[in-house]
């Protein structure tokens, strides 16, 4: 019983300090560590994680593999975590240590669902992306994402980006794509947009060139047009 008494008490002091904010806030935030913060999102503790944005905790805190909470959450797909982050002010543009934003996690997770999410939250399509240096739309033309690629575009992403390899999205998705339909698809949308066809990689390949050096000929049309 005075275990329960004292839970309970204990309880209505936090949430008298947080009604207060000011000072009151700022010292309870001090009681809450990174670890806090990730064993709400392992639990999906959304409860926990008002209070601890409440309190005037960080909630772009990374753990020791440098993600943040977002980036935990988008990984395992969990939008409604996602968009509940955003809300208490976690910050949607931050990238883990190998410079991968949202938008890159759901290309690499084939989730278009989160693509439309973080857009939808205000991430950045234009930022450089990728120990590559790259962008989420070279990255989705390099593999195949359709849907998200057309998102990007609509968004105003950069379409003539250029990598640390020398790479636009079309010289990316000509020299790595297979020449499939999901890649044919993906230059028409990037020409249609007004991509640059004349931007060569540093030996002077157009991405023309490589098509018709792999036999893509059906990409070779769409770039002839």
């Amino acid at each position: 019983m005075p275990n329960t008494v004292s839970k309970v008490l204990a309880g209505a002091v936090v949430a008298a300090l947080l009604t207060l904010g000011g000072p009151y806030s700022s010292a309870l935030a001090q009681n809450y560590s990174e670890q806090d913060v990730f064993s709400a999102v392992e639990a999906n503790d959304m409860k926990a994680l008002d209070q601890i944005a409440k309190a005037g905790a960080s909630l772009d805190a990374r753990n020791s593999s440098g993600d943040t909470a977002v980036i935990v959450a988008a990984r395992r797909g969990d939008l409604e975590l996602v968009k509940h982050l955003v809300k208490l002010g976690a910050d949607i543009n931050l990238m883990d240590a190998k410079k991968r934003d949202v938008l890159n996690i759901a290309i690499t997770t084939s989730n278009p669902e989160l693509a439309r999410l973080a857009l939808d939250l205000g991430i950045d399509p234009s930022m450089v992306t990728s120990v590559y240096e790259g962008s989420a739309l070279i990255y989705g033309s390099h593999q195949g994402a359709v849907e998200i690629v057309s998102m990007l575009i609509e968004a105003g992403a950069p379409l003539d980006h250029v990598n640390n390899l020398g790479w636009t999205a079309l010289l990316e998705a000509t020299i790595l794509g297979d020449g499939s339909e999901p890649y044919q698809t993906i230059v028409k949308k990037l020409g249609d947009a007004g991509a640059d066809k004349t931007i060569a990689d540093r030996n002077g390949a157009l991405p023309i060139d490589h098509a018709r050096n792999k036999g893509h000929t059906a990409i070779v049309q769409l770039l002839e047009d």
